[in-house]
């Protein structure tokens, strides 16, 4: 089987670019594409529905809808060849074929999907990621709102210098992935990484995935190193080394719980972090961030490592949705640690987010013990990847190795 995808500029697009994806496979009847989203808008949707329209429909202002499994029929050209062809707006995107699927939601569960063998997605642990990744840039003449701003280039290749992406594995015993008793994880070194003790220690950033997920996710579905290499070139935080850790695989489990993962990373990931990256151990330049049930470990390290680190980014959860106020940060607490008053804090969230109520929460308890913080709520935002890129855009220029909000 063999793949394309091109991204073009066309007048003829309502979006202003045309994305192409082609594929053959000479033993398909029929090849369904999936997910790439339907489209809605900001009048049609709230936490548990939308529009969800056909971006051959988009107008200004639409954005992706993650309500339901968004699939595609592919064109049969003949001689196995399927092709799709849609206008798509400025964002990141990811996909996968179903070839004779006939039954979509099973085929999804079973996670009977083919990436793109001409763009297969960055992966630690071979057959972790779903879905092969493309970008489309933003076209003002075409995509402009002015309620709502949509303009994700920020997640686009830099024309400057740019870090890389690695996989490295570290020694946790009890782990079952990729092999006992060995782990793995991603890193994101900046341009001009020395690792030379003569070179300043880096800052150190713990960035980590959501439930189910993989640590090549954020380099798949949030072009991270593309958004951490603009956050450099612009000058908007120094030179960051970024340690992308996977929980799923440190025991015989899926999705353990904050409270275990957390001693497991302390007692295993940190130090070989420290001894194998020229990286600072000075907690004012080692943060930990991340999205959903990785905002709740987040959540779990600024409590009871709080002074491990000196930046959190939170985003999009903290407990879990029904727990009541008095679950969160409380006056007692901060009575007991002093330190969690004294934290680089972003809380970051979508408006349509199944985690609204959790992170809204947490908000109120952090107000209720007098904690400054940055919020952002994304307009356009769902529990999903487009949330979270904006999450880390907002978080590394105004949180992060930066002085705390008064």
């Amino acid at each position: 089987a063999l793949a394309a995808v091109s991204v073009v500029p066309s007048n003829g697009s309502p979006t202003g670019y045309k994305v192409t994806i082609k594929y053959h496979n000479s033993s398909a009847q029929e090849v369904q594409i999936a997910g790439i989203p339907h489209f809605t808008n900001q009048y049609q949707t709230t936490i548990t529905s939308a529009a969800s329209f056909d971006p051959t429909d988009y107008k200004p202002g639409d954005f992706p809808a993650f309500t339901d499994v968004s699939v595609y029929s592919m064109e049969a050209k003949g001689d196995g060849a399927f092709t799709f062809t849609r206008p798509l707006p400025s964002g990141t995107y990811q996909y996968y074929f179903l070839p004779d699927c006939q039954n979509v939601t099973l085929c999804v569960s079973m996670d009977q999907g083919i990436t793109d063998p001409d763009n297969p997605p960055f992966e630690t642990v071979q057959g972790t990621e779903a879905g092969s990744p493309f970008q489309v840039p933003y076209h003002p003449g075409y995509q402009s709102y002015a309620d709502v701003n949509l303009n994700f280039d920020y997640a686009l290749p830099v024309s400057g210098p740019q870090g890389k992406i690695v996989a490295d594995f570290y020694p946790s015993p009890g782990a079952v992935s990729p092999s006992a008793d060995l782990h793995d994880f991603a890193v994101y070194l900046p341009p001009g990484y020395d690792n030379n003790s003569a070179h300043a220690a880096y800052p150190l950033l713990y960035l980590s995935h959501g439930g189910g997920g993989a640590a090549g996710d954020w380099q798949n579905q949030g072009q991270v190193s593309n958004i951490l290499d603009r956050l450099i070139l612009e000058g908007h935080i120094e030179p960051t080394v970024v340690v992308m850790p996977t929980f799923n695989g440190l025991l015989n489990t899926s999705n353990p719980s904050a409270q275990i993962v957390r001693p497991l990373y302390q007692q295993y990931l940190f130090p070989y972090i420290e001894s194998h990256y020229h990286v600072s151990t000075d907690p004012g330049r080692r943060a930990f961030a991340g999205l959903s049930l990785g905002s709740a470990l987040t959540y779990e390290m600024y409590i009871n490592a709080t002074s491990y680190f000196g930046y959190y980014g939170l985003f999009s959860g903290a407990l879990a949705p029904g727990h009541p106020l008095d679950d969160y940060v409380n006056t007692s607490m901060a009575a007991q640690n002093p330190a969690l008053l004294d934290r680089g804090l972003t809380v970051a969230y979508g408006l349509f987010d199944i985690a609204f109520d959790d992170t809204r929460l947490l908000q109120e308890a952090l107000d209720g013990i007098g904690s400054k913080y940055v919020s952002r709520v994304a307009p356009f935002g769902f529990h999903a990847w487009n949330t979270w890129q904006d999450a880390l855009w907002t978080f590394g220029r105004t949180t992060l190795w930066k002085a705390r909000p008064l």
